[in-house]
């Protein structure tokens, strides 16, 4: 068996002073103990406030963008857990080993390894049914506390009762509005401060560089992820909020007074991922079943790690979404409506629900550009067939020996016996 500590080995040392600690491996046959070196909740929370700062600051030095950003430690915490979560779905699926994974409490760096690591392994986990599901699985149902790590419905400084007392899960309120607009400060509150973090915006993190890297692997697309983001903190819908499934189903009653958030997003077109290719059907796709070097046979998405760590990026679709400074190139109009639009008639407009605008990110103008070069290929493709399909008419028709050869699609040049006669 392969144990996982997923701190670092100086704090788990440290948390034997409190009676705690790790796994003595000269207790345990054939079991071997790493540890990843994962931050605390503290440290993550640091790591928000510096890249949100940095992300609204309108003075930041643009020239050294690039290592301001990774001063922030906020890119080295994800790519921590994206090492953590690779190694373990190796070690499953490679060497088949089982995987003990552990940190301090459980639900936090636990969830997130353990998460990340079934979507490498299970192609179910990377559809819009199977990500909900985990998360409700290795998040809610394992005991991530969304209202302590959130401080959901709770203004800066109030100590109003209990993080996560039912009295304060249903307003949107305090630290809902900073969330989103992802302010200088995480959250804005909650009955102990000190507890707040944004643990699961930093998985949602982790997911979006893998599918931003391997995008064709997933039925959604990263505007999914922005959209579940926002709605962490908006308190807009009951899925994501309280600290157990007690106090959501027997306490507060979330599913008989709220809405769900999975049919809100399952209700939005745009957020699936149109590339999508399930394992079968890439396995239809090869080369008559040859391997291919990133999808397993069993639709295992095991990429080589230095792959996936070295083109971690900012996700600037949500840090700098409220930033002043403009960090995403703008959209040509003729692209924007290839993204926004539906087709109708001779031309394309925009087609926007009226109680939002138009949902956009930065894949946008790469998924518009191959959007609108398939539309060409197709239309062409549709014109030769036509082109042909009258060249096979005419030809039985009895022209013979006669060679038609079409121009444009008003005239034909007949060619017979060295001599051109325009129809």
């Amino acid at each position: 068996m392969k144990i996982l500590d997923l701190r670092p080995k100086s704090a788990a040392m440290a948390n034997r002073t409190q009676g705690y600690g790790y796994e003595n491996t000269s207790y345990y046959q054939h079991c071997t103990i790493n540890f990843m070196g994962i931050g605390n909740i503290h440290a993550v929370r640091d790591a928000y406030q510096k890249i949100s700062n940095l992300c609204l600051s309108a003075t930041a030095n643009d020239i050294q963008w690039t290592q301001l950003v990774e001063e922030t430690r906020w890119p080295s915490m994800i790519r921590l857990i994206l090492s953590a979560s690779w190694q373990t779905a190796f070690h499953i699926y490679f060497n088949r080993l089982p995987v003990l994974l552990h940190c301090s409490h459980g639900w936090d760096r636990t969830s997130q390894v353990s998460a990340l690591s079934q979507i490498f392994l299970d192609e179910y986990y990377r559809t819009k049914e199977g990500f909900a599901t985990l998360i409700e699985k290795d998040f809610m149902s394992f005991g991530h506390p969304f209202h302590t790590r959130g401080g959901h419905g709770e203004g800066r400084g109030e100590r109003g009762g209990v993080p996560g007392s039912v009295g304060n899960t249903g307003s949107s309120g305090g630290s809902g509005s900073n969330h989103g607009g992802g302010g200088t400060t995480v959250g804005g509150g909650g009955g102990d401060e000190g507890q707040l973090s944004p643990i699961f915006l930093q998985f949602l993190d982790c997911v979006y560089q893998i599918v931003n890297q391997y995008p064709d692997y997933f039925e959604f697309n990263t505007k999914y992820l922005l959209l579940l983001s926002e709605h962490v903190y908006s308190c807009r819908f009951g899925t994501l909020l309280c600290d157990t499934e007690r106090e959501r189903e027997v306490v507060a009653g979330i599913r008989q007074r709220t809405f769900c958030l999975w049919d809100y997003l399952d209700s939005m077109d745009e957020l699936v991922n149109v590339n999508y290719v399930r394992q079968q059907e890439w396995r239809k796709q090869s080369k008559k079943g040859e391997d291919d070097t990133v999808y397993g046979e069993d639709g295992v998405l095991m990429m080589p790690l230095p792959t996936l760590l070295r083109n971690v990026t900012l996700w600037t679709d949500r840090h700098c979404m409220y930033g002043p400074k403009a960090t995403v190139r703008c959209m040509p109009e003729e692209l924007e409506q290839y993204c926004t639009g539906l087709n109708s008639g001779e031309g394309s407009h925009v087609v926007v629900a009226k109680d939002r605008a138009p949902l956009l990110s930065t894949n946008d103008i790469v998924d518009g550009e191959l959007k609108r070069a398939m539309e060409e290929v197709e239309k062409w493709k549709n014109i030769a067939k036509s082109y042909l399909e009258e060249l096979d008419i005419l030809k039985a028709g009895g022209v013979g020996e006669k060679e038609v050869v079409v121009v444009d699609d008003d005239d034909a040049v007949i060619v017979n016996g060295g001599e051109n006669v325009e129809e």
